[in-house]
């Protein structure tokens, strides 16, 4: 009979053990993957030392399943990085950057602007403008929130930490309207915004069609990741063989896709093999010392098109789309028209924590231009300096080349 109540006694310190310890488990497991593959400390101020340090307190006081996901979510914005992911998220979370964006902020001596404003999106009707300053949000001092939410592990924030949380903060929440105060022309208005919304949903992968006396411009519709877009793409080309020239509109790919995809797009421009972009897998050389570094290459697709194409981006390009706009500026015919894209990290890698179930992606691989520049320090050829004035340039390039 002691025996059997020794037996219980144990089976129940043992479930109760693991069932304290399962948030502790997934909290050690995410820190570490990140202290090891995370390919961008270097670029980064946070310490991930501190970060540990900093929330295995505030783990003590979880109960809840949410309670940690929020957790996990305030490690993540702890190194500002749009490109690092949670496939959950909760009603008083942030919306995504850029997914989820309609202007992008800038910072200029601690104050807040609107530096572009999202093309085809509904806050191209409020009256909203470049160059207002932003001066609070619901009320809310637009600089106390910003520092309610700047990284707990950073005492000094830089502009990237500041314009990372000026864009997210006005992004908004998942559960709150946003309603908008700025200083525009010298005068004080708040306006209200609802959350970023297309004017018009597309339910295609892409849109084809004739502009400007016989040019081809094709639309991708934030298609990058659907495969189908390996064969419509080509296809799309072909139809457009006799115009004098295609436009390939990026402007609205912010989710990012896969290589196969990009390589579809691209093939279809070039003759022979070229140099597409270059990888470094950093966590390899910071856990073993030895540097894992390589360079994709981009091969060509029958029937190419030869004559000249432009490829638009905009503050909304990201990710794939970064990477099919830097392979483009490798390819002899194209010309790259656009203002600074999203700028997001490197490429991704996904794993999923074993207890919460939380799927995390980060970026594990730093890219590179073939001529070693950075991705996320890409310019276009032809810099433009809103998301509107890309299409109008484009279209001037042509008929200048046409004299």
């Amino acid at each position: 009979m002691k025996k059997y109540l020794l037996l219980i006694l144990v089976f129940f310190s043992l479930f109760n053990v693991t069932s304290q310890n399962k948030y502790e488990q997934d909290f050690n497991y995410f820190w570490n993957v990140v202290r090891v593959e995370y390919a961008y400390f270097d670029q980064k101020q946070t310490d991930w030392k501190q970060v540990k340090e900093i929330y295995s307190e505030r783990l003590k006081t979880i109960k809840k399943d949410w309670e940690f996901t929020y957790l996990i979510e305030l490690m993540k914005h702890e190194l500002y990085d749009s490109h690092f992911t949670l496939n959950k998220n909760l009603a008083f979370s942030f919306r995504l950057i850029p997914n989820d964006l309609d202007a992008y902020i800038t910072v200029k001596n601690n104050r807040y602007f609107i530096d572009d404003i999202r093309q085809g999106y509904t806050i191209i009707n409020s009256k909203l403008k470049i160059g207002d300053e932003i001066l609070a949000i619901n009320n809310e001092d637009f600089k106390n929130i910003l520092k309610r939410y700047f990284p707990k592990s950073i005492t000094n924030p830089n502009n990237e930490v500041k314009e990372y949380f000026a864009n997210l903060i006005f992004a908004g929440k998942h559960n709150e309207p946003r309603k908008i105060t700025v200083r525009q022309n010298g005068k004080i208005k708040t306006i209200a915004l609802e959350k970023a919304t297309p004017i018009k949903k597309s339910n295609t992968l892409l849109d084809v069609k004739i502009v400007n006396n016989n040019v081809g411009y094709i639309t991708i519709n934030n298609s990058l990741g659907n495969n189908n877009m390996i064969k419509e793409f080509p296809k799309a080309v072909n139809q457009l063989q006799t115009t004098k020239a295609i436009i390939i509109d990026l402007r609205n790919t912010h989710s990012g896709g896969n290589t196969d995809v990009a390589k579809a797009i691209m093939g279809k421009f070039i003759e022979k093999e070229i140099p597409y972009q270059i990888h470094e897998r950093v966590g390899l050389e910071r856990e073993f010392g030895v540097k894992r570094k390589y360079i994709e290459i981009l091969s060509p697709l029958k029937n190419p098109y030869l004559k000249p194409v432009y490829v638009l981006v905009s503050r909304w390009t990201g990710s794939v789309g970064e990477a099919v706009a830097q392979g483009f500026s490798n390819i002899k015919t194209a010309t790259v028209v656009g203002t600074k894209m999203a700028q997001l990290l490197g490429a991704i890698n996904c794993r999923t924590l074993a207890n919460s179930k939380i799927r995390f992606c980060y970026p594990f691989e730093k890219l590179y231009n073939t001529n070693g520049v950075p991705r996320e320090q890409f310019i276009p050829r032809i810099k433009t300096k809103t998301d509107k004035e890309t299409f109008t340039k484009v279209i001037q390039l042509i008929n200048e080349q046409r004299r």
